[in-house]
């Protein structure tokens, strides 16, 4: 059974976090901002299962940033969540100066498919005002021309 949105919000943003995120994005409305939060939380999730770029969007990496700030409620966050690990945010640029090697385009495309398979899975189908917060089902509509029903279509088959 797919996890809801309500579920989401219910079970990991306090009403604190609530607040402080709309203070932090006061000029958002409170649709768009939940929006963002259950997107995030969905990332989150299974970041667990997530190896080289993010796969998400600048507005939810926006809302990750955010959390980060809250130490203490973004620990929290982390120890709720699948994997129950601290999730740590670095760059490719970074990586890059550190010395560790950034995926290939090819392990990097399997990779988010693998993500959006599991977003499926855990959340139901995508539904078309959320489809632009993941960079690859994005393009997939945007750039490519798919529907967000063949988008479904195809992730369902690939699971």
């Amino acid at each position: 059974m797919a996890i809801s949105n309500q579920q989401l919000r219910d079970t990991f943003l306090t009403p604190q976090m609530k607040c402080y995120f709309e203070k932090k994005l006061p000029a958002l409305c409170s649709v768009e901002l939940e929006i963002r939060i259950e997107e995030t939380l969905k990332f989150l999730n299974i970041a667990a299962y997530c190896v080289g770029s993010i796969p998400v969007s600048k507005e939810i990496d926006e809302i990750w940033h955010f959390w980060i700030l809250e130490t203490r409620e973004y620990e929290r966050l982390c120890q709720a969540i699948q994997g129950r690990r601290f999730i740590h945010h670095s760059s490719n640029a970074y990586m890059n100066c550190n010395g560790d090697v950034v995926p290939s385009i090819e392990d990097e495309l399997e990779q988010q498919a693998a993500l959006l398979g599991t977003y499926v899975l855990n959340y139901g189908p995508f539904e078309a005002d959320r489809v632009r917060f993941w960079t690859l089902a994005a393009h997939l509509v945007d750039n490519v021309g798919w529907s967000v029903e063949h988008l479904n279509e195809w992730l369902g088959s690939i699971l």
